[in-house]
């Protein structure tokens, strides 16, 4: 799988499961298991270079604003979910992280990284065992992270829309509260 055909895939997913992360990242999964193991393995080496790709400083700062903190975990799981949107708004994304100020809503998080867990579980199904995923290390951080003072005087457009983490916080614990959907992925 090269890069384009993983945009492709992207693409098809996200627009067939009408943006909904976690259906789309069943649907990779079964396109996935339709190719070869290679193809799988192929796809895994994309997925990985275009998060390092995206492993940015000012990106990170968008992030902590977007979803009121962002540790190293929430992150990869931003990045994933970056990735998720396609090519042109992660391209865009990286010039200028205040590109996303206008595709995620106030109630929402861009934090799900459903993707992330597409290629282990498309691998254990055409193989039929677990892989094991040896730890990588994360490349070096570009750039640097603004003073959390003055961070969102880097974005305001992003801290003018996202700023309220309080009454952020509270749509959000209402949400958690609804029982979760089901997706057996």
């Amino acid at each position: 799988m090269d890069v384009a055909t993983f945009w492709d895939l992207i693409d098809r997913t996200r627009e067939a499961s009408g943006g909904d992360i976690r259906r789309q990242a069943k649907f990779m999964i079964e396109e996935l298991i339709s190719l070869s193991v290679e193809e799988i393995l192929a796809y895994e080496l994309v997925m990985d270079n275009l998060m390092d790709s995206a492993y940015d400083a000012a990106l990170w700062d968008a992030a902590s604003i977007i979803n009121c903190g962002c540790s190293d975990d929430g992150f990869e799981d931003f990045r994933a979910w970056l990735i998720a949107q396609g090519k042109e708004v992660y391209e865009k994304a990286l010039i200028d992280p205040e590109s996303l100020v206008d595709l995620i809503e106030v109630n929402e998080r861009a934090d799900d990284g459903f993707i992330l867990y597409v290629f282990t579980k498309a691998y254990g199904h055409m193989t039929g065992s677990e892989i094991h995923i040896k730890y990588r290390e994360q490349p070096l951080l570009k750039g640097e992270h603004w003073d959390e003072d003055v961070r969102n005087s880097r974005f305001p457009k992003l801290d003018a829309k996202f700023g309220n983490c309080d009454q952020r916080d509270s749509i959000w614990f209402a949400e958690e509260a609804r029982p979760p959907d089901e997706y057996d992925f």
